[in-house]
């Protein structure tokens, strides 16, 4: 669509798109004229979702998506009819006992059936039983269904409070408002302060009983995992097991001490190897040769070596006890070090004294070593004795170690089953835990942080908003109806258009003109003396689009012509005839032919006489003669022939000698020659009399929509070669024109 063709045509019609805008405005501002004051309350509840002033429970880090849904949860439940019906029952049982009520129903109302049929008594005993436990009124029920449309008569049903409030989150805070405009100040006050605790009231409830059934969940699974820890600890307690890796530690460090031991054990032995090899090397060296000279002697005492025995073997079996215990037992070592010293004490004491410095007898020196000789002999037998423990208990215990490590495989998948459900059932505790100490606090984030105040002066009214929306939006309504009705206009309405569509050579376009009580000759013939300018203006561009197609006629230098269409109502009768008369007023003498056999109009508005299918030629007569006969002159220079008109085409009723086959003949008795074809779309007839004719102007009307069945027809055109002259435009409106 041509975007100046369709600016242009709006602009021509600017009356009515500022027509429609003011009218529409006007209606508004009639339609408000007793609009009614409203007064608004709002209240602001803090939620606690993203800041919260309670003593926290454990972690409660804020998440902004989670908390966000957690807001619309909230209004979701105080919009909900749950919430809001118990706001009703508590206006309604307002309005029924107080002096002074917040509503009072007009006359009409209190004559309604419904009105005069409801005990007032009863349904504030309902109202107030239903607040109490916080049930909603169903329709179900006719009773129940009664006394909520007393309570719609009031205004307090639920769609009707839902329109008047407004639940939403101050935007970036922790502030949910609360938004109620009324007729009433007081009743918009009313309604924001008592829903928030009708809310909270309901949440509470609901809330509880969440809870319970949470924790009693909860406490179901504690116990569960709980007894499934008891179930694996007995298994592993049946298989002896408390804990292997435990076990085997310890053993693998008591073998690790013992091996110790036994290596510092060893080495001692061999010391004492090597100390008795020299005593024995001592004693061989003193043979049987003994030292006469002796200072003084002291003899031995057996009692000393009675009690060197009894001490080296105690310190034996204390040596033997700490071994025996793993080396892990201070206690043991500590007695076994205690009763060493003794030992070591009591041979220092049996020792020869030479501190004098005299010298000691040989025998005396023999009897020492020999002494000591047995204590070394005594020390290798407990050494080894004492080897052999430590050796045995090293086998036992890796024996131990070899049981354990096959019972270990074994057990290592129920401790892995225990050790799981361990973790199970202090996860589930630790949840069961919190639950109870959530429940048991009671926090509550809600907190009222303004209260809705009866406001003194009315909201702003509305009304210049709505006068003004209500023009603008005709006002635009009516410019896109315009755009779609042009745009669903398919019509070849203006020669630009036509140039865009058909593609046929256009040699006139012929204004619409309304013939109606008007003679066409006299408007193409005689200068118009309406005293309406644009009515002339009109006619004469008619003239002038006439007088535009007689010139294309003119310098053709063709004769006959057929005027065709694609369909019917294009206009071909009437322009036949207007051309005629334009033609006719210079000077030139017209044969008109009703050749459309199918709707000969042209024979009935010219009221020529039907002969066409007669005329032939005869003996003594030829077709010019009888033509000139025949012929009707209905306007000077004009002459018809009509025709009967019929469901036939032209080869079927004309003569093998018919009047068409002599147009050249004609042509020299008249100027020029022209023949009405019917509709290509619905007759074969345009192609059977193309042959007669010098020349096919075809007829478009401004209104014709394009569609297939006309591209068919007009192939036809394109076919023509030479004989077409060209496309003819008809009923055009000069409004469109100028709009383009």
């Amino acid at each position: 669509m041509d975007f100046l063709y369709l600016l242009r045509l709006l602009l021509k019609r600017k009356w009515l798109i500022m027509g429609t805008g003011l009218l529409a405005a006007a209606i508004a501002w009639v339609l408000t004229l007793d609009q009614p004051k409203k007064y608004r309350s709002f209240s602001q509840i803090s939620t606690g979702f993203t800041v919260g002033d309670e003593v926290k429970i454990g972690a409660q880090d804020v998440d902004i998506y989670t908390a966000d849904v957690k807001f619309n949860n909230v209004i979701v439940t105080i919009t909900s009819p749950s919430v809001v019906s118990l706001l009703s029952y508590s206006l309604m049982i307002h309005d029924l006992e107080d002096p002074i009520p917040f509503r009072r129903l007009s006359p009409k109302q209190m004559e309604t059936p419904l009105y005069r049929h409801t005990d007032r008594y009863q349904a504030l005993r309902i109202f107030k039983e239903r607040l109490e436990s916080m049930n909603v009124l169903t329709s179900f029920k006719p009773d129940e269904k009664e006394l909520l449309e007393y309570m719609n008569l009031y205004g307090y049903d639920y769609n009707s409070l839902l329109g008047n409030l407004s639940v939403n989150r101050v935007q970036r805070t922790d502030y949910i408002e609360v938004d109620c405009t009324t007729e009433i100040p007081d009743l918009s006050a009313f309604m924001v302060n008592t829903l928030f605790p009708e809310f909270l009231r309901y949440y509470r409830g609901i809330r509880s009983t969440r809870s319970e059934e949470s924790l009693d969940t909860l406490k179901s699974l504690m116990d569960k995992r709980k007894q499934d820890l008891d179930a694996k600890n007995e298994e592993l307690r049946s298989q002896g097991v408390l804990d292997v890796g435990t076990e085997n530690t310890s053993k693998l460090e008591t073998i690790m001490n013992l091996e110790t031991t036994l290596t510092q054990e060893q080495g001692k032995q061999t010391q004492r190897s090597y100390d008795l090899q020299k005593v024995n090397a001592r004693i061989a060296a003193l043979g049987g040769n003994v030292n006469p000279t002796v200072k003084t002697t002291k003899p031995a005492d057996n009692n000393n070596n009675d009690q060197l025995v009894i001490l080296r073997n105690a310190m034996n079996e204390a040596y033997k006890a700490y071994i025996s215990s793993g080396s892990s037992d201070p206690a043991l070592k500590k007695k076994y070090e205690t009763l060493q010293a003794d030992y070591q004490n009591k041979i220092a004491s049996t020792q020869p004294d030479d501190g004098t410095g005299a010298a000691v007898a040989p025998q005396d020196g023999r009897t020492a070593l020999m002494e000591k000789k047995g204590d070394l002999e005594t020390d290798i037998r407990a050494g080894s004795d004492n080897i052999s423990a430590i050796q045995d208990k090293i086998n036992s215990i890796k024996s131990d170690l070899t049981k354990d490590a096959g019972k270990g495989a074994g057990v290592e998948s129920l401790i892995r089953d225990a050790e799981l459900a361990n973790k199970e059932y202090l996860l589930a505790k630790q949840k069961y835990n919190d639950a109870v100490d959530i429940t048991t606090s009671s926090v509550n984030n809600f907190r009222p942080i303004i209260s809705g105040q009866p406001a003194i002066n009315p909201e702003p009214s509305k009304r210049v908003l709505i006068v003004g929306m209500a023009g603008a939006s005709a006002l635009i309504i009516t410019v896109l109806v315009i755009v779609l009705v042009t745009y669903l206009d398919s019509s070849i309405k203006t020669p630009i258009i036509f140039a865009k569509t058909v593609g046929l050579k256009m040699i006139s376009m012929v204004n619409f003109m309304n013939l109606h009580q008007r003679d066409l000759a006299e408007i193409v013939t005689k200068l118009d003396s309406n005293p309406d300018e644009r009515l002339n203006k009109r006619h004469n561009q008619f003239r002038e689009s006439l007088r535009k197609l007689r010139y294309e006629v003119e310098s053709s230098g063709k004769k006959s012509f057929l005027f065709a269409s694609t369909k019917k109502g294009e206009g071909k009768t009437t322009l036949i005839k207007a051309l005629s008369y334009s033609l006719s007023m210079s000077k030139k003498k017209i044969l008109i032919i009703d050749t459309n056999f199918c709707n000969n109009d042209l024979t009935l508005h010219l009221n020529a006489d039907p002969v066409l299918e007669k005329i032939h030629p005869r003996e003594g007569q030829s077709v010019l003669s009888q033509v000139k006969e025949a012929a009707k002159e209905v306007w000077p220079s004009i002459w018809a022939i009509g025709s009967e008109g019929g469901d036939y085409t032209p080869t079927e009723i004309l003569p093998r000698e018919n009047i068409l086959q002599h147009l050249q003949t004609l042509g020299q008795e008249y100027d020029y020659i022209l023949l009405e074809g019917p509709p290509l779309n619905d007759f074969s007839d345009c192609k059977e009399l193309v042959q007669y004719v010098d020349g096919v102007i075809a007829i478009f009307s401004a209104t014709h929509v394009i569609k297939q069945i006309d591209t068919q027809s007009m192939t036809f055109f394109h076919e023509l070669n030479g004989k077409f002259c060209g496309a003819v435009l008809n009923m055009v409106n000069l409004e469109d024109v100028n709009a383009s």
